[in-house]
């Protein structure tokens, strides 16, 4: 969906047209003062040896001061990944739905024929879905230039970020997880490598998309006699990075006649993932690359040879929110600091800031590090954010900002979620997931067509377990009972 306001509004009120009264699920006593717990819900904590204060949660109808909880609602709380409705909330007002990055490839040196006795520049501007379908298109426009072969090398411009700021240690120790994968001015496809693994009855079959002439795999995996239904698969990595190729040794055991497996990780640093790709694209398109690859600044005069045009902001906070889109995040954030380049995570959370100062939010427990949420440090309270929520309910760009997040049993993190709750539209919410810690923010859309915000942030060890699913599903039922 690609909500544009007036139709979205429009389809909003369908939803809600003709729908019965709003029973809320705790005493009126407590919904006027707005500080306890569902009995449902304390029951269901207390039975688990979890306490109250692990969790904060507000849940109050858009425009009054009807609270139906206000539970520890001031304390500071990682949010993981419900923190990028902050990072998402402030692009929509900054930039505006339609912004849209641009990335360059130059030519330094002269054209002679259709050979570029010269160097090849690729420079990025923080597109965060530079999917390899779009770079695609850029080298085809290349190609269009009438450009066959380059004789210099392949120059990498992303000095609009600040790389050694970014460039930090994931939190979990697993650096070959896409979510891992650092944010770049020039982020090319994720940073990722979809590793396909598939057999017949007398070999094991590997390959890699997008092919990149930097990585080489050794096929070390042994075909085996077991059970495909009975976890039969047995698949190992082994990294080994050089300074020109990266060597991947496959091994374990894959069953014979199985179906195939997919395994997406981030293989190559980004200098030599950019040129392997580029180079193993170019040649696809009948290009030959003499050269190696640099990390360099743009020239002056250097000439354009080649523009893409990313998609829209609308679109990209979609990919972010309703896919909880780590590496997207992290360059958005970057993306709002480049103004004044080079843009740093620290930059980028000192333009939220100021924003929500001049905007009247009050979010005095806000910390964004990295504008993900994929984070040990970072905090929010469940007030603070509500009042974001609420906030951006009354701006302009609402119903884009309202579309991108996962619907309930419908698409995104929510798609298997919340089933016998509400009907389908009414559950807009992000998620939001790490170890010890679980998230549920955003807005439901009650019996009587109220729109509600949602904040619910739980941090425990048992935060991550499956009880505290069942938490968040009580907590809603109050709305819908």
């Amino acid at each position: 969906m690609n909500p544009k306001s007036t139709g979205f509004r429009e389809s909003l009120t369908d939803v809600v047209t003709g729908l019965c009264v709003l029973l809320l699920g705790v005493t009126a006593s407590s919904a006027a003062n707005g500080t306890a717990l569902p009995s449902s819900v304390a029951d269901l904590m207390q039975a688990h040896g979890i306490p109250e204060n692990s969790i904060s949660v507000v849940m109050r109808k858009v425009g009054t001061n009807q609270n139906t909880i206000s539970h520890n609602a001031t304390t500071p709380r990682n949010p993981a990944s419900a923190m990028k409705l902050v990072t998402t909330a402030a692009a929509l007002q900054l930039l505006g739905p339609q912004h849209r990055w641009r990335t360059h490839a130059f030519v330094r040196g002269k054209v002679l024929g259709n050979t570029l006795e010269g160097d090849l520049i690729l420079r990025g501007s923080g597109d965060p879905w530079l999917v390899i379908e779009r770079f695609w298109l850029l080298a085809k426009q290349l190609r269009g230039r009438g450009i066959t072969h380059i004789g210099g090398d392949l120059v990498i411009d992303d000095t609009l970020f600040d790389r050694q700021a970014i460039d930090t240690e994931p939190i979990d120790g697993k650096p070959m997880r896409t979510y891992n994968t650092p944010p770049n001015a020039l982020l090319l496809n994720f940073g990722y490598t979809l590793l396909t693994i598939e057999s017949n009855h007398s070999a094991v079959y590997i390959s890699a998309d997008p092919p990149a002439t930097t990585l080489k795999i050794n096929n070390a995996v042994n075909l085996s006699k077991a059970d495909c239904a009975k976890k039969g698969r047995s698949i190992r990595f082994d990294l080994k990075r050089g300074a020109s190729v990266t060597r991947l040794s496959v091994e374990g055991r894959y069953p014979a006649g199985c179906g195939a497996s997919t395994y997406r990780r981030t293989l190559l640093p980004h200098g030599p993932y950019v040129y392997g790709v580029f180079k193993a694209l170019w040649q696809q398109l009948g290009g030959t690359l003499a050269g190696g690859w640099r990390y360099g600044k743009t020239p002056a005069r250097a000439v354009v040879a080649a523009e893409l045009e990313s998609v829209s902001l609308a679109e990209i906070i979609r990919y972010i929110n309703k896919f909880s889109n780590n590496v997207m995040a992290r360059n958005l954030l970057l993306t709002l600091a480049t103004d004044h380049p080079p843009s740093t995570p620290t930059k980028g959370r000192h333009v939220i800031e100021n924003w929500l100062s001049q905007s009247g939010v009050a979010m005095p427990a806000l910390h964004i590090d990295n504008g993900a949420g994929l984070s040990r440090e970072a905090r929010v309270s469940a007030q603070g954010l509500a009042a974001l929520l609420e906030a951006a309910a009354n701006w302009p760009w609402w119903p884009e900002f309202l579309g991108s997040l996962p619907i309930a049993t419908v698409d995104g993190s929510l798609r298997k979620r919340f089933h016998n709750v509400a009907g389908p539209g009414r559950l807009r919410l992000k998620t939001g997931l790490l170890k010890n810690v679980r998230a549920l923010a955003g807005y439901a859309i009650d019996r009587n067509g109220d729109i509600w915000v949602v904040v619910i942030l739980h941090n425990h060890p048992q935060a991550s377990s499956s009880v505290s699913i069942e938490i968040q599903h009580r907590l809603l039922e109050t709305l819908f009972q």
